[in-house]
């Protein structure tokens, strides 16, 4: 537990978070679209030239050999970008988004390939309870106030620097009467 006067803030052990859960989604789409855009980028190139015609003969006036085969021209670019297209989609179409632990971790897959961002969220576990295993970012309810587990752990918070003072529980009001018992007038309407 921090003493008084020091920056709660300078003993934290979680780092901040890098991404929003929409600016990690806005990645993820940025980083489809640019490979879409290379690969369309690639159908546009020409084709390898064929293979050279057999040689003329030797000197000024020998004959030309037969053309080579074309390389690829442009006719076929439509095609070849809708096939493009269609297996991009069919991609996206099988990727998946998922966050295994309530959106501590962030993991997207796209095809063979799996993308994870880590956050630094405050997940809410609810009031600590002696018997439960706690991980870092956790934040729990004791006696009134609120700690967060800097490391994962099964310690009491207090009694513990694996946890850390968020909020502290505020001092009952100088005029409370908690054992007299009030009973509210009625309100009367005209």
């Amino acid at each position: 537990m921090p003493s008084p006067g020091e920056d709660i803030q300078s003993s934290s052990a979680i780092p901040a978070p890098q991404y929003t859960l929409t600016e990690a989604l806005g990645v993820c789409l940025a980083m489809c679209q640019r490979a879409l855009s290379e690969v369309r980028a690639l159908a546009r190139l020409p084709g390898p030239p064929g293979p050279p015609g057999p040689s003329g003969l030797d000197g000024r006036d020998g004959l030309q050999g037969p053309k080579g085969d074309p390389g690829r021209n442009a006719t076929d670019l439509t095609l070849i970008e809708k096939m493009v297209e269609q297996r991009v989609a069919l991609v996206i179409k099988a990727a998946s988004f998922v966050s295994p632990d309530s959106g501590r971790t962030l993991r997207w897959t796209i095809g063979d390939t799996v993308h994870e961002i880590k956050t630094a969220l405050v997940l809410d576990a609810g009031v600590w309870k002696e018997s439960a295993n706690y991980v870092a970012g956790d934040g729990v309810t004791l006696g009134g106030s609120f700690f967060i587990a800097q490391r994962d752990t099964a310690a009491k918070p207090g009694k513990s620097d694996d946890w850390r003072l968020a909020v502290k529980r505020g001092s009952d009001g100088r005029d409370a009467r908690l054992e007299e018992k009030h009973t509210p007038e009625p309100i009367r309407l005209k």
